[in-house]
């Protein structure tokens, strides 16, 4: 914990400079420090330990062994996080196929939300990166599906063995022995990581529906068959 505050202190002193103007040459004496710290923090890997794979190097990429990273699977995803056919469980039935989960994670703002609260189902508008939708003034405000909290990036998120802002997905890694905890996340017990177990609750709680007809209606079939 001390190595890590340590890390945290000198990374913020790194980066703490306002303008170019105010920049002072950090002193040789802490870049060495830096590099010892983050060696001994990458188990003796070396630097390049903290190098992120390339994006279609899926051997080197942190993944659930439940469901395994394939180029077939990867190309799918792509399609269906903007896709507003999975919109298929809403309050109101005239909302049925407005919203996808690109509707809260937005490409070009990050894969997250352009605005402090995303607005699912009953969201009318985008914006150039989402911070233009708008709750629809003609529902109920109880119909709404507006995100408690900021929508969290879907960037790197292999690389978190848990999921949500409290921990709770995931049924390995930091969550292995927190069973008696799962009495309201079931989905734990089927025994995948956090981020599949969030994709599986997140369908449910955002109105999705994920099923044997949608993928034979909306031409889903021979991408669903070939990635599996």
């Amino acid at each position: 914990m001390r190595k890590i505050t340590t890390l945290t202190l000198i990374t913020l002193l790194l980066f703490s400079c306002t303008n170019d103007d105010d920049y002072v040459p950090i002193a040789s004496g802490l870049d060495k420090d830096l590099k010892i710290l983050l060696t001994d923090i990458s188990k003796d890997k070396g630097l390049a330990y903290f190098i992120l794979p390339q994006s279609d190097d899926y051997v080197k990429i942190p993944q659930d062994p439940l469901n395994p990273i394939t180029k077939e699977k990867v190309e799918l995803g792509k399609l269906l996080l903007h896709e507003t056919a999975l919109g298929r469980n809403p309050k109101m039935d005239e909302m049925k196929a407005t919203y996808s989960c690109a509707s809260c994670h937005q490409v070009a703002a990050g894969f997250s939300s352009g605005l402090r609260q995303g607005i699912g189902e009953c969201g009318v508008g985008f914006g150039t990166n989402g911070n233009g939708r708008l709750i629809n003034t003609s529902v109920l405000v109880d119909s709404v599906d507006i995100q408690p909290l900021r929508t969290p990036t879907l960037l790197n998120v292999a690389y978190q063995d848990v999921m949500l802002w409290n921990g709770q997905f995931g049924a390995t890694g930091t969550n292995e022995g927190t069973e008696s905890n799962w009495t309201n996340i079931q989905e734990n017990f089927l025994g995948f990581q956090g981020i599949e177990v969030q994709a599986i609750k997140g369908q449910g709680v955002h109105r999705l529906l994920v099923d044997r007809d949608f993928v034979d209606t909306f031409g889903y079939k021979e991408m669903w068959l070939s990635s599996n």
